[in-house]
């Protein structure tokens, strides 16, 4: 008896195993994700990113759960969909806070196996997340602009320290040199970057912020790549929203195309 419990347990372990594998989404499936009633992304999914295990995985890793898209050269070409249907939108579950939608764009033609590491990569490669626009922001009225002047006071920046470079306005962190506020206009209102220009090579960085209220229902769109690639911030921020426009099959889209 022990025996043939032991061998149904194993059976069981392998079924659960092989429908939890099939609920992953894979690289070329066809998937059909909401982060908002306004912004449905559909898409054919690029190359996987490779888990990095850590003692948080048997409570937070759920990667069916992930809405991760893939990882694509800057200038990826991606299909366009017809809109949806409202009834399809609206069975469309929305995602969980912390597994909102997210994709990695690579510069310069460079071959890297992505991962879900905190840490980049490869200098070359671009970490893109969307996630809602917070509602203190919402209800503020607030932009990116607006949310970059609001941290111009003097307990941030040294008001004083102000530069041009690639064409954005930057400002010297009040407690470092090494870190900046900058802030870019672009044709979808703006980028506020925030950079780390330290003597510590690892974690050099930019963190570009995009805030819209009247863009997809509200979102706070967020990218992350090396202090190397700061001459190339509006290219970046031109390949993020041609990718979310023409991924975005809503059925509020078909107005705006």
């Amino acid at each position: 008896m022990l025996i043939k419990g032991c061998w149904i347990l194993s059976l069981y372990a392998l079924l659960l195993i092989g429908c939890t594998s099939k609920d992953i989404p894979q690289e070329g499936e066809i998937v059909t994700w909401k982060q908002n009633p306004q912004l449905i992304v559909k898409a054919k999914l690029g190359p996987r990113r490779e888990h990095i295990p850590d003692r948080f995985d048997s409570e937070f890793y759920r990667p069916a759960r992930e809405h991760y898209l893939g990882q694509f050269p800057i200038d990826y070409v991606t299909e366009k969909f017809p809109p949806i249907t409202q009834e399809e939108a609206n069975q469309l579950p929305m995602p969980d806070s912390n597994r909102q939608l997210e994709f990695y764009l690579i510069l310069n033609g460079t071959n890297v196996q992505a991962t879900d590491s905190d840490l980049l990569d490869h200098k070359d490669q671009i970490r893109v997340s969307v996630e809602g626009l917070p509602l203190d922001l919402r209800e503020g009225n607030f932009n990116t602009e607006k949310v970059f002047i609001s941290n111009l006071a003097s307990k941030y920046v040294k008001r004083h320290s102000k530069f041009k470079k690639y064409g954005l306005d930057c400002y010297i962190r009040s407690f470092s040199d090494d870190f900046l506020f900058c802030f870019g206009p672009t044709k979808n209102g703006g980028v506020f970057l925030h950079l780390n220009r330290g003597s510590d090579k690892s974690i050099n960085a930019i963190q570009g912020n995009i805030y819209k209220l009247n863009k997809y229902g509200g979102i706070w769109l967020k990218w992350e790549t090396d202090l190397n690639n700061w001459d190339k911030w509006q290219e970046i921020d031109s390949a993020i929203w041609h990718l979310l426009d023409t991924w975005n099959s809503a059925p509020s889209s078909q107005k705006s195309n």
